[in-house]
């Protein structure tokens, strides 16, 4: 499956997932969606979260890479539920800015 088709993929899963309520799995899938770019193959083994987090600087921007990092470690030290929101929240809203180009006009 082409590298688009994953990344758009991800997205979406990321959006359910935050509409259920799964903020923290939200924001795995939302730097799935970013890493998934920079993925011209897709890989052998399912990567874990720490994996995609630690290679978004291949996808993205430092400072987006480095927004994923800090959001995971709250997420990992405990925050409250609005936080939580808050930062999945973010996250979609980077990645659906990165894959403009790909998501097309209406989404």
């Amino acid at each position: 499956m082409p590298y688009f088709v994953r990344a758009r993929t991800y997205l979406r899963y990321a959006e359910e997932e935050f509409r259920r309520g799964h903020f923290e799995e939200a924001l795995i899938l939302a730097a799935k969606a970013i890493w998934a770019l920079a993925q011209v193959e897709a890989p052998k083994e399912k990567p874990g979260p720490e994996e995609v987090i630690a290679e978004l600087s291949r996808a993205a921007e430092p400072e987006v890479a480095r927004f994923f990092r800090e959001a995971r470690e709250k997420f990992k030290e405990g925050i409250s539920p609005d936080e939580a929101r808050e930062l999945s929240a973010a996250a979609l809203r980077r990645a659906r800015e990165i894959l403009s180009p790909i998501l097309g006009p209406s989404l």
